[in-house]
């Protein structure tokens, strides 16, 4: 299998998008000079529903149903300095309880392409992570992330690393510290006509423990990375965009402590055809030897994440979807999905089928006087 990815990434050309495209999920905390001095109110909004008709394959099917709701105050005092405060509220349908209430705060600072920021940060779908690293679900379930994070935000360059404090250990806490980095980073590398070649890296880490730890568990560290080829080549016409990636990937648990299998590997190969009507056509191969992700896609993984007893050493999956974002209005957008796949372990046909309602807005409240 490693032999195969190292053939692979030396014939496999891709994009600046080696994952979904995802743009309309991104949240950036923009900082505009022309805002010194300003005081806005802020909403963030999505209303999601995803249902996954899963049966005979790695998981069982279930579905996400709700909306998430964030109302902010951003002030930013000098040209290249951002703050952020505010509540974030999630609905699970069918739950009559608030399922998450969360206070948001970032502190976010610039400085030409290089920005650093505090608090809650631009995180989940933000990162550009491949699924089988970062589970797209996570935008609807797991959010929020905190901690700091330093940003690199050019034409030819994308640089993102980040920590993510996940979970505060106190004394005498039965349960582990736990905390994620992670890295993402694409450079082009050579420009032919109105293509481009660029190379992806994407790390994530989790470790576990705690010198106040009491559960018993001993540490644990797991790292899963990319590493690919992307070819972009824009075009005139019903197709304005032709997409072709190729990723291999590996994950090791470095502390060889309780993950039943302690390494893995896998190659993910996309293609992708961007309409001019707002529809992407993706086609997607996935193929894995004990791939176990953390934060990684459900249907990837070689063991369940629902029932340990479920496994799949050695999964290949063809994947096709159609993806679609329409903008209704400034601001305003609705996203629907179709995702099918066969899973060629399981000898089984699998889909998934979504509707998505994005909402991102400030408005100006007032300059106070120095």
């Amino acid at each position: 299998m490693r032999l195969f990815g190292a053939i692979l990434l030396s014939f496999c050309f891709s994009t600046v998008w080696g994952q979904l495209n995802n743009r309309v999920f991104e949240d950036r905390l923009l900082i505009e000079p022309a805002d010194s001095g300003k005081l806005f109110a802020g909403i963030n909004a999505l209303g999601f529903f995803k249902n996954n008709e899963y049966k005979q394959t790695i998981i069982e099917g279930y579905t996400l149903f709700g909306y998430q709701f964030q109302p902010y105050i951003s002030f930013q005092p000098i040209k290249n300095i951002r703050i952020d405060a505010g509540i974030y509220l999630q609905q699970d349908f069918g739950n009559s309880k608030i399922s998450t209430t969360a206070p948001v705060f970032s502190m976010k600072w610039k400085s030409k392409d290089f920005s650093v920021i505090f608090g809650t940060l631009e995180g989940s779908l933000n990162h550009r992570l491949i699924e089988p690293l970062y589970d797209f679900e996570r935008v609807l379930n797991r959010r929020l992330e905190t901690g700091v994070q330093f940003q690199v935000n050019r034409e030819d360059l994308f640089v993102d690393a980040w920590f993510d404090w996940q979970y505060m250990q106190y004394l005498n806490d039965s349960k582990q510290e736990q905390f994620v980095g992670g890295l993402s980073l694409q450079k082009r590398i050579l420009r032919l006509g109105s293509g481009f070649l660029s190379v992806p890296l994407q790390a994530v880490a989790r470790h576990q423990g705690g010198q106040l730890d009491m559960s018993g568990l001993g540490v644990q560290t797991i790292v899963n990375t990319a590493v690919g080829l992307n070819w972009q080549q824009p075009m005139d016409g019903f197709a304005k965009e032709i997409v072709l990636n190729g990723f291999y990937v590996f994950d090791k648990d470095i502390t060889l402590t309780r993950q039943p299998y302690l390494d893995g590997d896998g190659i993910f190969v996309n293609g992708t055809m961007s309409t001019k009507f707002g529809l992407d056509v993706m086609a997607s191969y996935w193929q894995g030897r004990e791939w176990l992700a953390f934060q990684g896609g459900k249907i990837y993984q070689s063991i369940s994440s629902q029932d340990a007893q479920t496994v799949q050493p050695d999964s290949k999956l063809v994947i096709l979807r159609f993806l679609y974002n329409y903008q209704v209005a400034d601001n305003l957008w609705v996203s629907l999905r179709y995702e099918p796949f066969f899973d060629l372990g399981f000898d089984s046909f699998q889909y998934a089928y979504g509707f998505y309602i994005n909402y991102r807005s400030r408005y100006f409240l007032a300059k106070p006087h120095k």
